[in-house]
């Protein structure tokens, strides 16, 4: 459902424990509000627990995985959205937070989940008003949503790949910065991102480069920034991994 600058989702699937549900990176923020459920969020290796009527607002680019905690049926809805679908006062908050968990008031999710399934323009309006107070209430007096600790080696491998993520980068120069073997690094991504460094790095390229042609810098701009000087390397790999071609992304 698209309401007012909001894309809308609700979706109920059943989950065996363990399971790894969902792993990407998106261009836009999201927000996730589990209605039933018990799963784990890892967001750039730092895992949160979400159970029935929590919620949590992601960053752009930020890659996250979602794995299911026990067995259990998943409803959830999500939100993706730019930011500017909000009213300015909520724009600072929003751009200040990192990982931000938070309670949902029941009554909302449940207006939000009914609109979600008439999935008519008629409610667009009343939709949108629903997220900006869910957004609103996520930043004032919800209650917080305990979080896990952080791995410090794969922090610091992180935080050396988002400084060159545009550069040349290779498993060398990475492992050096941890300091770790290429082995190790490889074994520790692959057991807290689950995916290869490799594939990470490509997810967040590709995430920058479509945040980069829906602000309107043109494709062939955005894969030079992002480390492509070959734009049909970048257009082959963009359409395998965003599912469409670079310029259907421009707003």
């Amino acid at each position: 459902m698209l309401a007012e600058g909001f894309l809308l989702h609700y979706k109920k699937d059943e989950i065996a424990s363990g399971v790894l549900w969902e792993n990407h990176c998106h261009a836009q923020f999201e927000l996730i509000a589990v209605l039933t459920g018990d799963v784990c969020i890892t967001l750039e290796g730092e895992e949160i627990r979400l159970a029935d009527g929590e919620a949590i607002l992601i960053p752009p680019l930020c890659y996250h995985i979602i794995t299911a905690r026990k067995k259990c049926t998943y409803r959830r809805l999500t939100a993706t959205f730019d930011e500017g679908a909000l009213p300015h006062a909520l724009r600072i908050p929003l751009g200040e937070s990192r990982f931000h968990p938070f309670r949902t008031d029941v009554r909302q999710t449940d207006r939000l989940r009914a609109l979600c399934k008439e999935d008519s323009p008629f409610y667009a309006p009343l939709a949108g008003a629903l997220m900006i107070q869910l957004l609103y209430a996520s930043f004032t007096d919800a209650r917080q949503v305990d979080t896990g600790v952080a791995d410090p080696v794969l922090h610091k491998a992180l935080l050396y790949i988002e400084e060159h993520l545009c550069e040349k980068l290779s498993l060398d120069d990475i492992a050096a910065s941890i300091p770790a073997s290429k082995s190790f690094l490889c074994h520790r991504f692959q057991e807290r991102m689950k995916v290869s460094p490799k594939q990470y790095i490509l997810q967040k390229r590709m995430a920058i480069a479509a945040k980069l042609i829906r602000e309107g810098i043109s494709p062939t701009e955005a894969a030079a920034r992002v480390g492509y000087d070959n734009y049909s390397n970048f257009y082959r790999i963009y359409k395998k991994h965003r599912g469409d071609i670079p310029s259907k992304n421009k707003r």
